[in-house]
């Protein structure tokens, strides 16, 4: 422990020093004072990454976030994971489709796996070109990274460093809109636990708090999240063995018919894999009855199947609408929802409706609004589309061998289910609906214009 305790106070230092050396003094309000606007308001936006809507709905319970309306359920896009759902919120202020679904991905085109370890501290593969340039305020890759240095003590001053840091960028900013960022969050839910999340969220309130007390006019505050973490006892799925089993080979490049990639960078609730198109039906019924998979889908002529062990189902689209058929059982459990439909006259004679239709009829199902993300997510999203989507089921997870040295997993997302699909949104100005799903989240608070914008030449590499 006393080396532990050590280590964090070195690594306070370091971050102090290379990446905010005044992240302890609070600058003046003058800066404000001489951007104040015509009408005399300032709007702060800022993503927590990773905090649930169960969690914050917890922490108002116990007298939180007061300044804030209801808060409202985001459901984030599938698979729920960071570069995922942070593209599709940010869609409309300029942000591009994701090359991956994480930072370490697979490229289709050059058959190979990109972003490793040393792009993960290099800002110019992990925020340049990316969704995280259009924020004001992002940590350093750097500064990110330190936070996984002597976990989780580390990750906890590393999150706290980004409210003080963020309270200092924003009372010298001449901005009338200010978009921040704060990824520690997410990492203090993976190896922390619920509780260092709530001490950090308690802090939350307090620096807002203190942002709006330091400011020489109005400000107005919205807060959001890209997805939700279950906090629970997790085991790995195997899934190599069952791979090896079907005779297939996990391999970093598709060097022959029986190749599969599988990249694995983080600790989630979902796999992604590449193989060649003609292995897919048997990729996916190879995992199937692998502890912990819930269900697995691919794609095929535009049609996405979904299989599981109770059976086989397809989703169409159609003029704009979708429809979900069981062939074979009813592997998404759907059966009462679509009756739900077809009485309340929202399905055509051919089965199908509108996603807003399926949104609404699916808000307290364990899947929620599955047929559109679940359609999405193989057909949309990401430039380097995976061939077979793997949902883990709630307590499962795959990921990197060497994460498991270094930490025990606490939380995570990346699967369909309500807690790990559930963000959450809040303004101190806005009344918001009681649930909105991550594409029309700008809009809802807005549709705020950002001053900065992508990096054309890194928009697409």
């Amino acid at each position: 422990m006393k080396i532990l305790v050590k280590l964090s106070l070195i690594l306070f230092v370091v971050v102090a020093l290379l990446v905010a050396p005044h992240t302890f003094l609070v600058a003046p309000v003058s800066a404000q004072r001489e951007a104040a606007q015509a009408d005399g308001r300032r709007h702060l936006i800022l993503c927590v990454d990773g905090v649930g809507f169960s969690m914050i709905e917890e922490m108002r319970r116990e007298g939180h976030f007061k300044i804030f309306n209801q808060p409202s359920r985001m459901i984030a896009p599938f698979p729920t994971l960071t570069n995922v759902s942070m593209t599709e919120i940010l869609r409309p202020a300029g942000a591009d489709e994701t090359t991956g679904y994480e930072d370490s991905f697979y490229d289709t085109g050059k058959n190979r796996l990109r972003g490793g370890l040393l792009d993960r501290f290099n800002d110019r593969s992990f925020i340049h070109g990316t969704f995280r340039e259009l924020f004001d305020y992002h940590p350093s890759a750097l500064k990110s990274g330190l936070g996984y240095a002597a976990p989780p003590a580390s990750t906890y001053i590393e999150a706290l460093s980004d409210l003080l840091r963020l309270r200092q960028k924003f009372n010298n900013s001449k901005e009338p809109t200010y978009f921040a960022y704060t990824g520690a969050s997410d990492s203090l839910a993976h190896v922390g636990g619920a509780r260092l999340v709530r001490s950090f969220l308690a802090r939350l309130d307090d620096t807002l708090g203190r942002i709006i007390r330091d400011g020489a006019w109005q400000i107005d505050v919205t807060v959001f999240s890209d997805h939700g973490n279950h906090f629970r006892k997790y085991r790995r799925a195997e899934l190599k063995h069952a791979l090896e089993r079907a005779n297939f080979r996990l391999e970093p490049e598709l060097r022959n018919e029986r190749s599969v990639v599988l990249p694995q960078f983080g600790l989630v609730g979902c796999a992604v894999l590449f193989t060649r198109e003609t292995n897919e039906p048997a990729l996916a019924a190879s995992l199937i009855n692998v502890r912990g998979v819930d269900f697995a889908a691919y794609e095929k002529s535009g049609i996405v199947y979904v299989v599981n062990r109770k059976g086989e189902a397809r989703i169409e689209e159609r003029d704009a609408r979708l429809r979900y058929v069981a062939e074979r059982g009813d592997p998404l459990e759907l059966s009462s929802v679509i009756e739900q439909l077809k009485a309340n006259r929202k399905a055509d004679t051919d089965g199908f409706a509108t996603g807003e239709d399926w949104f609404e009829a699916t808000q307290n199902n364990p899947r929620i609004d599955a047929v559109r993300r679940i359609y999405e997510g193989l057909t949309a999203h990401v430039r380097n589309r995976a061939n077979v989507i793997v949902n883990l089921e709630d307590g499962y997870y795959t990921g990197s061998r060497t994460l498991d040295v270094f930490t025990f997993l606490q939380a995570t997302h990346g699967n369909i289910g309500q807690e790990q699909s559930s963000g959450f949104v809040m303004s101190t100005k806005e009344n918001l609906p009681s649930s909105i799903r991550a594409a029309d989240l700008w809009r809802i608070i807005g549709s705020p214009r950002l001053h900065k914008s992508l990096t054309e030449a890194h928009q697409r590499d």
